[in-house]
This record gives C-alpha cells, sequence and structure tokens, in this order.
C-alpha cells in the first residue's frame, strides 16, 4: 500500500492506494477508511507504485503491469514483458518511463503513454538472479536493482542491455532499497539489517560503507523515508514488524572522508566537543584521543536491449 500524491481538490496522502493477494486494487480514504475505488487483477498484486493524484501502477504475481486511473474501472495501459512475478516499480526524472524489476532477472523500461508491446522502451538481458527492488539515482541517470545473491546491479539510464557496474556485499538478498542522496542508498536485506551504500560518490565511488542499523533476525521487507527525509521506517516479519530511524548516521557516513588506509572517518561532533569542554578545566582535563574507526570492509544472452527511446 502507499499513500496517494495530492490533486484534483485531494491533499497528499489523503487517500491509500493499495494491491493484495487476492487480486484486487483499490482506493481507500484515509481518514474515513472507506473503500473509493476498486479494480480486479490478473493475478495478486506485488508491488505499487502512485503516479499522480489519479494514477498509479501495479505489477503482480504472473509478470504483468497494470496503469490505473481511478476515474475509470479498468487499466488504461498494461505490459506483458515479463515472465515471472514483478518485485518493484520505479519512475523516470522524465516522470513518463516506467522501470519494473523482476524475477526473471530483468530490467523493464515502459513508456506509460503506450499500451503493449509498443509500449515496451527497453529490456536488460536475463541474468541469473532475482531482482527485488530497484531506485533511480544521480539525478536520473542511474538505477540500481538490488538482487536475491546480494549484488547490486547498476545500469546506466539509456542503455539498459547489460549493467554497467556492480556492489558485492553478503550474500543475503537484498530486498528493498531507498534513496537517501542522489548518491547514497539504504539497502534492506535478508539478514536484518540495513547498510549504507555509495553509488557514484566522489569520496567513495561504488562501496559498502558499513552497517546502518538492525531490524532483528527476519528479513527487512520494506523500507521507507519520511517526506522531509530525516527519518526511515524498516518493516519486518519480526517483532516489533516496524521501526524507525533518524537518517543523520547514513548522511554522516556518506559525507566522511577515507583515511590513509582507506577506513572511513567519520566527522567529529563539536557540540559534543564544545560541550566537553565547558565541563572540565584545562588542568583536569585528559587529552582526548581520537577513536579509531573501523574499516569498513552471465548468462547466455536470451533477449537484446530494446532501441531506448525508439518509441517515444
Amino acid at each position: 500500500a502507499r499513500f496517494m500524491p495530492g490533486g484534483q481538490g485531494q491533499p497528499a496522502g489523503a487517500r491509500l492506494a493499495s494491491a493484495a493477494a487476492n487480486g484486487f486494487a483499490a482506493l481507500s480514504d484515509v481518514e474515513t477508511g472507506q473503500r473509493i475505488w476498486r479494480a480486479k487483477l490478473e493475478a495478486g498484486g506485488n508491488a505499487l507504485l502512485p503516479l499522480s493524484g489519479n494514477r498509479f501502477a501495479v505489477g503482480d504475481d504472473d509478470g504483468r503491469i497494470a496503469l490505473f486511473d481511478v476515474r475509470n474501472k479498468k487499466a488504461v495501459a498494461e505490459w506483458t514483458e515479463h515472465s515471472d512475478f514483478v518485485s518493484d516499480l520505479a519512475i523516470g526524472t522524465d516522470n513518463q518511463s516506467l522501470c519494473a524489476t523482476s524475477g526473471d532477472g530483468t530490467l523493464g523500461v515502459y513508456d506509460l503513454r503506450q499500451s503493449g508491446p509498443k509500449g515496451l522502451i527497453a529490456m536488460s538481458d536475463f541474468l541469473e538472479d532475482e531482482y527485488l527492488c530497484l531506485t533511480v539515482l544521480r539525478h536520473g541517470t542511474k538505477v540500481v536493482c538490488g538482487g536475491q545473491e546480494g549484488v547490486l546491479a547498476i545500469f546506466t539510464w539509456g542503455d539498459f542491455g547489460d549493467m554497467k557496474d556492480r556492489i558485492k556485499g553478503p550474500k543475503h538478498s537484498i530486498d528493498s532499497l531507498v534513496k537517501i542522496t542522489e548518491d547514497c542508498i539504504l539497502t534492506g536485506s535478508a539478514d536484518g539489517k540495513m547498510r549504507v551504500v555509495s553509488v557514484y560518490n566522489e569520496e567513495h565511488n561504488n562501496w559498502i560503507l558499513g552497517n546502518f542499523a538492525e531490524h532483528g533476525d527476519s528479513p527487512i521487507e520494506r523500507l521507507a523515508l519520511s517526506t522531509d527525509g530525516e527519518l526511515v521506517a524498516s518493516v519486518s516479519h519480526g517483532q516489533p514488524a516496524i521501526r524507525v530511524y533518524p537518517t543523520e548516521v547514513a548522511h554522516k557516513m556518506i559525507n566522511a572522508k577515507r583515511g590513509t588506509t582507506g577506513e572511513i572517518v567519520m566527522p567529529s561532533d563539536d557540540k559534543e566537543d564544545e560541550k566537553d569542554s565547558d565541563d572540565s578545566s584545562e588542568e583536569d582535563k585528559p587529552k582526548r584521543k581520537r577513536k579509531k574507526r573501523r574499516k569498513v570492509v552471465v548468462t547466455d544472452v536470451q533477449r537484446q536491449a530494446a532501441g531506448f527511446f525508439s518509441a517515444l
């Protein structure tokens, strides 16, 4: 389920779009809890992305993507190019190109203005991995996909045939991603840990900077960022099911410098230093030692990417 953007006299967050395993998509009023719209899916809903005040896309368990406008009872566009479940959806910076990851190991890009095969802009090569999540970074120039094998695949926008880079992490599936900045993401994995990852960052390039938090032993199913970017929520089957964390530590890690041996050197807290100075006299105050920072430590081509934007 996702909150809908504002529009048509409705404030942002006033309506909630949802897609369920029972094969229905629905729109509900948040204040009253009443369902105000419903449509039948071809299979259980697995991914949902709000696009405007009245439109949202749903990816189902059979690989079908449907575009709904709640002013209509049926889908206004559909795409069926994926052969396995659609795991996640994201929109490009042009607000017309819909990106979808699938359990069949592909990344697909679709033109929202065209239904059916003509709407397919590009399809990546098949890989021996299930893509479970994605996000668009670097001001729309990069697409990052999280996989079952714990690898982040990086694609360049406009050249989706094959990944251009990868970031290898612990061998736990990456089930969710959330963008913190244009060159920093948080990953949620099957081991219950969230990690800070830099993507083409000027200081760190492509690197797993370290652990951000632990939800528990259960896999992290979803990550969500607050509208002001200061809080991130994680969802898991374990209890408590929802945890909320400030993103301050992630920002400090991405802004940190590297030491001579490659370790991440976190910036000091000037306010804390000033407080300690006020509490102690010059004679009694021991010399403070800098804390040591821990070192943070394909297959046969079945299909080539379609010509990007050839359909536009």
